[in-house]
């Protein structure tokens, strides 16, 4: 018998996905094969979570209805007006809650609303405000919404009433607002936070879940942030835990957030809040848990402890999950087949580790109009800096027997796109100094090496992947292996070191990956809300007919040293 001194305690278990991107069947159809993400394989886990705690949640924390080909083809059934499989999967699945993240918004209102047409869980965001007439047609989404358990407590059950706030970005007005603009408002997310915490604490919630699509500065001890703002809304009043995401990185486990004080990464707390970010398409299960105590003389329920942790997927998808997609999976794989666009040459990667390519030409132009479009529509301050794009080939050949991406001349379709970028990275620009571009080119001269004469691929470093040979478009530089590394890139024209340059590249790249530059996410100017494969694919439409037909620019080349010939390498 429990004694009034020690309450009787229940667990609670909170379990959230986030960034999923339309990662739902686990197949990839750019390599055509299942792999362990997505929510069929999510699904396993989520069923074994269930059974290991007296009561739980299920939420998904936004981005869920864009970012893969399975989305993509719903796009274009929801055109048709057919009717859309995401709710039968979310309602499977037994969700209580979701939340709208910013990519929810990249086709539309309309295409939101097909999306989670028949959904059983509420829809939430407290800071979006539907204005027009059109808004409140489309829009059926909730500040908060309050689930109910009932938890055991001796010989019978006392009800326990969670409270679910949602927030997204503010900047789905400015990535979106084509779609948005004189339809929505959207708060800041502290504001929205602040005052639907305290409605739902009046309405009856006994714990304050908040489910927030932002996350925190990374590799920063800059701590405000308004699309990343979950250092700040841990320190709201009446919050009991955080789901969290946009960044998809895993939370607790990752290193990016260590600059800030009141984080601690391996505990999974933030400012002594329980916290979780789920990583990405569905790799990854967040799971708080919450041992919670009743008190009998007041009515109330207390958190004593909690548990932070993320659960990676297994090898075993859920049959019913695959089941119930199997006709949309397989209208996708024809999906996968259909052309986005003609390109009048072939587009080779194989030679890419040696010298310029199409290939590499078609992906610089693509980041390069993305960023113009951008530029035109917001006026950046730093609209008039000099702007290179940067990008690596990531099916480049390393020998002459060697595989490397190869488009044909004439119809480029989206199993195309995925080969010639393998990655669902998103752009992102940067801003650094001359010294700073001068040593992004020297470390990326690293991936070649001296080599033979009458060899052109002895001269590939081939300890070095591809995807650390980054290119540049916006400069003529030539490389030459022969002389040591921090001496091998000259360019045309002189690099200032104290004039600021502007560098369109992906989040991997501008976050640290690779150790460039010294680049580690605090010189980041702008984020697009865009995959570079989405973006490569709307710039292949936006040519329409007459498709990609370029001029073949040579702007960098391999040149060496005494005792070799430059025609070594060729063109």
């Amino acid at each position: 018998m429990t004694s009034a001194a020690t309450p009787p305690t229940n667990t609670l278990r909170i379990l959230a996905t986030s960034d999923v991107h339309g990662h739902f069947t686990g197949f990839n159809y750019f390599a055509d094969r299942y792999e362990p993400k997505g929510l069929a394989y999510t699904a396993e886990l989520i069923k074994a979570a269930r059974q290991q705690a007296d009561a739980s949640v299920l939420i998904e924390n936004g981005d869920l209805i864009q970012g893969s080909p399975f989305t993509d083809w719903m796009v274009t059934q929801s055109e048709q007006h057919a009717k859309l499989p995401l709710a039968q999967l979310l309602n499977y699945l037994d969700y209580d809650a979701a939340n709208l993240g910013n990519h929810e918004f990249n086709y539309g209102l309309e295409y939101l609303a097909a999306a989670y047409h028949g959904l059983d869980a509420p829809v939430l965001s407290a800071n979006l405000i539907a204005q027009s007439d059109y808004a409140k047609q489309q829009l059926n989404h909730r500040a908060y919404t309050i689930i109910e358990r009932d938890m055991p407590i001796g010989d019978g059950k006392v009800a326990l009433k969670i409270g679910l706030v949602g927030v997204l970005p503010p900047q789905i007005m400015q990535w979106d607002t084509h779609h948005l603009a004189e339809h929505v408002q959207v708060e800041a997310m502290r504001d929205a936070a602040e005052r639907e915490i305290q409605q739902a604490r009046a309405a009856g919630a006994d714990l304050v879940v908040l489910v927030a699509h932002t996350g925190m500065p990374k590799h920063s001890d800059i701590t405000s942030d308004s699309e990343q703002a979950v250092w700040e809304l841990a320190q709201i009043e009446g919050v009991d835990a955080i789901i969290f995401g946009h960044q998809h990185e895993l939370f607790p486990g990752t290193s990016v957030y260590d600059q800030l004080a009141n984080v601690d990464s391996q505990k999974g707390t933030i400012f002594g809040v329980p916290a979780v970010q789920p990583g990405v398409h569905g790799e990854y299960l967040g799971v708080i848990d919450l041992t919670l105590s009743f008190d009998e003389s007041h009515k109330t329920w207390h958190v004593e402890s909690h548990q932070s942790t993320v659960l990676q997927v297994g090898a075993t998808r859920d049959a019913r999950v695959n089941q119930m997609l199997a006709s949309a999976h397989t209208a996708t794989l024809a999906f996968m087949k259909q052309s986005i666009g003609t390109t009048r040459a072939a587009l080779s990667q194989q030679y890419a580790r040696l010298q310029p390519t199409l290939a590499m030409q078609l992906i610089h132009d693509a980041q390069l109009w993305y960023i113009e479009r951008y530029v035109e529509a917001a006026n950046p301050v730093w609209q008039n800096l000099p702007r290179l794009s940067a990008a690596a080939p990531f099916h480049a050949a390393l020998d002459a027997n060697d595989g490397y991406t190869l488009i044909e001349p004439g119809a480029v379709t989206l199993g195309d796109i995925g080969d010639l970028y393998r990655y669902p990275n998103t752009l992102e620009v940067v801003k650094i100094k001359g010294a700073a571009l001068k040593q992004w080119l020297e470390e990326s001269a690293r991936a070649l090496r001296v080599g033979q004469p009458n060899d052109r691929w002895s001269w590939v470093n081939k300890e070095i992947p591809s995807y650390q040979f980054d290119t540049f478009k916006g400069l003529n530089y030539e490389i030459d292996p022969t002389q040591k590394v921090g001496q091998r890139v000259s360019t045309a024209d002189d690099i200032n070191d104290e004039q600021d340059y502007v560098v369109i590249t992906n989040n991997y790249r501008a976050s640290g990956g690779g150790d460039f530059a010294n680049l580690d996410g605090s010189q980041i100017i702008y984020r697009a809300p865009d995959q570079l494969q989405h973006i490569l694919i709307e710039y292949l439409k936006s040519l329409g007919e007459k498709g990609y037909s370029p001029e073949f620019e040579v702007n960098w080349k391999l040149v060496a040293g005494a005792g070799f010939e430059p025609t070594t390498f060729g063109l």
